[in-house]
């Protein structure tokens, strides 16, 4: 069964602290050895957002790697939609501005996917949904990583954690859209009102009110959030199916890196959105802690449970803030030699 080490956030004791938390943490989850060059995956959040993971946390992963002899970078992939994520040069920039520097971090910034998210590895994952993935390239070519995820909600996953990261954060751009492309979308005509609300925010040029170029269009759905009508309706099994891809891709990067990949869930400031949105909405759930272990898929599940175990009380689980289930990209990810979601936890 799988340790998974917990440090509660209710501490009152200067020993206690984040940093110190970590340091205890450390040395049973990492897969760092002299000489690696090390990824420090992180979600550096979307300019605006203020609940991201703090530099400091990754400050002390970058120190703790260094002093095991492992070269660290600190890293992220672009994304699909528009904001200061869409290429590396506006990813560094709003990374900078959300504190995470090299002065800050003690290791450089670089976006694992390249420029415009097109330079990715291949990999064979021999899944039910998905025969392969191409992951970012310099992802793919580390020796060893470690995963700093900021355990909160998510519309489309229904919590983001350690396989949200692997299987979506790890992926260049064609890989990002390979599981996304299932929630294709379809505009309702008798609803829209040609606004063009979607069109703004499209990055792609896919949309034409009322039509969408399925060629063109890569499924991410921020279209659909966009438009207030309503209008823009996703297949009815798309969340499902791409939770699967989702929960599929994460063996990638844990097979590109033989499995030398170190977690970390970081449980504060627990938003219904993820990091990506430009803003941080009002939490949900008290602050519950810092999380360790080597296997994705448990230590989601004991994130979860935790989360649960406080929204109990007044009868709700982490499913009630989307309607989304996260235990399918939990389940797929288990199912094709993640991780377990069985536990230990250990404080």
């Amino acid at each position: 069964m799988n340790k998974i080490i917990f440090k509660d956030a209710r501490v009152t004791k200067p020993q206690d602290n984040q940093p110190e938390q970590i340091k205890k943490i450390f040395p049973e989850i990492s897969p760092v050895k002299e000489g690696d060059i090390v990824a420090i995956k992180i979600h550096p959040g979307e300019y605006g957002n203020t609940t991201h993971v703090r530099p400091v946390v990754v400050r002390t992963v970058v120190d703790l790697v260094i002093k095991q002899g492992g070269i660290p970078f600190v890293s992220d992939t672009t994304t699909l939609y528009k904001g200061m994520k869409l290429n590396a040069a506006q990813l560094i920039q709003g990374a900078a501005m959300n504190g995470f520097t090299h002065a800050s971090m003690n290791a450089p910034f670089i976006v694992a996917d390249g420029l415009r998210g097109g330079d990715g590895k291949k990999i064979t994952i021999n899944g039910e949904a998905l025969d392969s993935i191409t992951i970012a390239s310099a992802i793919a070519e580390a020796d060893s990583m470690i995963v700093i995820s900021h355990g909160k909600g998510h519309p489309a996953s229904g919590f983001g954690g350690a396989v949200k990261h692997l299987g979506m954060g790890c992926l260049d751009r064609a890989g990002k859209i390979k599981v996304h492309e299932v929630g294709r979308p379809s505009i309702d005509p008798e609803k829209c009102i040609l606004c063009g609300d979607c069109v703004e925010v499209c990055p792609w040029g896919a949309i034409t009110p009322p039509h969408i170029d399925h060629k063109k269009c890569c499924g991410e759905l921020s279209c659909a959030d966009a438009c207030q009508q309503e209008a823009i309706i996703p297949p009815v099994d798309a969340s499902d199916k791409m939770q699967k891809r989702l929960g599929e891709a994460a063996l990638a990067p844990i097979r590109a890196l033989k499995g030398r990949i170190g977690y970390i869930n970081w449980v504060y400031d627990l938003t219904p959105g993820c990091d990506c949105f430009n803003f941080s909405a009002q939490h949900f759930v008290e602050d519950i802690g810092i999380l360790g272990g080597k296997d994705p898929v448990a230590i989601d599940a004991a994130t979860i449970d935790l989360i649960n175990g406080l929204m109990r009380a007044e009868g709700k689980s982490i499913y009630h803030i989307w309607g989304v289930d996260p235990s399918i990209h939990l389940e797929a990810a288990e199912k094709i030699g993640c991780g377990s979601r069985k536990y230990s936890l250990v404080e």
